[in-house]
């Protein structure tokens, strides 16, 4: 989810400052942050008067987006002059918080980013994360036509609370939206899945933010929000998959089947300045999957080589209308028109199952394991019943009375996924591991988004002796649920088996951790 807008502070024009010698360097260095030229901006500042409280205050701006937290507080707290005190009473706080946020991290240097986290748990994230960067920063990049020349800098963030502390968005804003990370104040956040209940795409996400980083980098920060979103949504699953090859996903092809249906499609104006200020969760996946299906199908029509002369055009002063546009050979309302057309030869399905809604992450995280948490997505009542049934019977171990209700609820509702997924699980736990694949299979080649048929399937086809697809289907499942000691402990069991030393010591070692 990128921000409206990197730099936050105006650019102070007093007379007396104007009347100084050095002012046309003074707005270079300023706009330079402005453009997310970060080193140039490093360059000019140090040329400029280091006595000027003007010039002072964008030395503790730059400390603030260089990571150096510490020094732009001591900095802002030597700044009186009257011309920046609202400046430093706008940026101060923010800081503040930061720190408090991110007090006692640990970091983890690859050749490319720099990954501060809390220690504890939340370290079996940061070897896939390491690879999942660095493969985004090789792909993406050449994407894109840029690569950043210095470190980027990672914050993986335990709660959603401290997301709403180090940025401008409310807790009302995150829970409303589902915003789970941001690319803003040169870095990239994300909010440990942790703090989520059922965990959420973690990998593709921090490869969404890194986009953002490199687009605006690439650009001067002159990318509209909405194409901003659409290139990182299309570009989020990249660091491990072909151009478009994953598709929008179940939930998401589902909203947008809706809202085309009903002529309810978000427009790019309703976008406008932040995703994360759409009214719920369902509206903001709307718009993702819209400004997802526009890139995709101009990638279709002009590959990188035209997104990338978009991204320039815009860069060099153009609207993204006229940009695009010209790229497309058309003028904008025709491109619109086309692209609305191109959304209804998709095919695009709707999901009973989801009862008008998306997937939606889960913030009201507990330490209880309750087997039936999100049975109230169950919308027949007898199944309902049913289900609550066998998973009270699940809980108490009575395994063999838990799969015969499992099994009515499901004659109840055959496509209710909760259903599948408990009595797949149930199977798996009855050593029964065909019955499991032949509930768990068609759930997972329907929605790769849930994890729970994923991780029971990898468990399955490993009582199977089947290690390539354990893998596969468990290193689905750890790409949304990396806390899951099941899931970490069979990935290094079938790495082992397939040779894959590296890998399978890096999993054991997360096995064990979460296993304390």
């Amino acid at each position: 989810m990128k921000r409206a807008t990197l730099i936050f502070f105006f650019l102070i024009t007093s007379t007396a400052h104007a009347g100084k010698s050095g002012f046309g360097d003074y707005v270079k260095a300023v706009r330079a942050i402005e453009e997310q030229r970060i080193e140039d901006a490093v360059a000019l500042v140090a040329e400029l008067p280091q006595d000027d409280a003007e010039v002072q205050f964008l030395a503790a701006q730059l400390a603030f987006l260089e990571g150096d937290y510490e020094r732009s507080l001591l900095l802002l707290g030597k700044l009186s002059d009257a011309r920046v005190k609202s400046s430093v009473a706008d940026l101060k706080p923010l800081v503040k918080n930061t720190i408090a946020a991110t007090k006692g991290f640990a970091t983890r240097e690859t050749p490319h980013f720099i990954i501060h986290y809390p220690p504890g748990k939340d370290e079996v994230l940061l070897d896939l994360a390491a690879d999942a960067l660095e493969a985004a920063y090789e792909r993406i990049g050449d994407d894109v036509g840029y690569k950043p020349p210095s470190k980027v800098r990672v914050e993986i963030l335990p709660r959603t609370t401290d997301l709403a502390r180090v940025s401008t968005l409310t807790e009302k804003d995150i829970e409303t939206s589902g915003t789970i990370a941001l690319c803003k104040y040169n870095k990239l956040m994300i909010v440990s899945p942790r703090a989520t209940l059922f965990g959420y795409p973690w990998l593709d996400t921090l490869a969404h933010e890194y986009t953002h980083f490199v687009v605006s980098r690439a650009t001067g920060d002159r990318v509209p929000i909405w194409l901003h979103e659409g290139i990182a949504k299309f570009q989020e699953s990249r660091w491990r998959s072909d151009p478009g090859a994953e598709g929008l996903g179940r939930s998401y092809e589902h909203l947008l089947a809706v809202a085309l249906k009903r002529g309810r499609l978000i427009t790019f104006e309703q976008m406008h300045p932040s995703m994360a200020l759409l009214p719920s969760q369902e509206a903001a996946a709307t718009a993702f999957a819209e400004v997802y299906s526009i890139v995709a199908w101009m990638q279709q029509k002009v590959g990188y080589a035209g997104i990338r002369s978009v991204l320039t055009r815009i860069k060099d002063g153009r609207s993204e209308r006229r940009a695009i546009a010209e790229v497309m050979g058309s003028t904008w309302d025709s491109v619109e028109s086309r692209w609305k057309r191109h959304l209804r030869t998709l095919n695009l399905r709707t999901d009973p199952t989801m009862g008008g809604k998306g997937a939606r992450i889960r913030f009201d995280k507990t330490e209880k394991d309750d087997e039936n948490v999100g049975l109230e997505q169950v919308t027949e009542e007898k199944a309902r019943k049913l289900a609550r049934l066998g998973g009270l019977l699940r809980a108490r171990g009575h395994l063999e009375g838990a799969a015969i209700e499992y099994e009515k609820a499901r004659q109840a509702a055959p496509d209710d996924r909760f259903i599948g997924g408990k009595l797949a699980r149930t199977y798996l736990e009855l050593d029964k591991p065909e019955k499991a694949v032949e509930v768990a299979g068609p759930l997972a080649q329907d929605n790769r988004e849930d994890v729970a048929p994923m991780a029971t399937l990898g468990a399955a086809y490993l009582k199977l002796g089947d290690a390539v697809r354990a893998a596969e289907h468990l290193g689905a499942a750890v790409r949304v649920s990396p806390f899951d000691p099941a899931v970490r402990c069979g990935l290094a069991e079938a790495y082992m088996t397939l040779g894959e030393a590296a890998r399978a010591a890096s999993e054991q070692n997360a096995c064990n951790l979460l296993r304390r």
